[in-house]
């Protein structure tokens, strides 16, 4: 059975405190699920790392995964430059350019909205922290094709990120992003 464990904060420090805590606790990391939340943002944490064995290969997959309120019209995809993609382009496939170098020479970007998209991708921070991933994937994107699927904030990577400090940096990032996505309205109690 999968558990999910919840943490909420009212700050940042608060919240990877707890988090970091619980994960040193943990004899492995193989099936970690962790719901971090500093209202009214929740950002859910999922580390799947299968060892493989015999002939068998195994895998590794981290993603953080958000719902975002509102439904905004942005719609986005950030992923890995690779010769397969490098193909599509010479047929025609086309990938827009932010401005942005590093991230614009490292990843395939795809937007319904380049310039919504070259504003919520202008922090400095954001940027380092997507270039310390480069095989990652970034997308905001309905969960499914009904017509009232939330839209879900999605980063993923193929390789186990297990450090708290690593992660919190990709925890960041989401929340960076949520805040503009989705600015609160109202006030933070305290």
């Amino acid at each position: 059975m999968e558990t999910i464990r919840t943490f909420t904060a009212d700050s940042e420090p608060a919240l990877w405190a707890q988090v970091a805590a619980d994960m040193a606790r943990q004899p492995d990391l193989f099936d970690y699920r962790a719901d971090l939340c500093q209202p009214p943002y929740c950002v859910r944490l999922a580390l799947d790392i299968d060892l493989g064995g015999g002939f068998e290969g195994g895998y590794e997959l981290t993603t953080l995964r958000a719902t975002v309120p509102g439904q905004p019209a942005l719609r986005f995809a950030l992923h890995e430059q690779d010769w397969v993609h490098e193909i599509g382009k010479l047929l025609g496939l086309q990938d827009v350019e932010l401005g942005y170098a590093e991230l614009d020479r490292t990843f395939i970007i795809t937007t319904n909205d380049a310039n919504a998209l070259r504003r919520l991708l202008a922090d400095p921070a954001v940027h380092q922290a997507l270039l310390h991933h480069p095989t990652a994937r970034l997308t905001l994107a309905p969960d499914s094709e009904a017509a009232d699927a939330p839209l879900l904030l999605d980063f993923s990577v193929e390789r186990a990120v297990v450090e708290p400090e690593q992660l919190r940096e990709l925890y960041q990032l989401l929340l960076r992003l949520l805040q503009q996505l989705a600015p609160q309205t109202t006030a933070p109690a305290g």
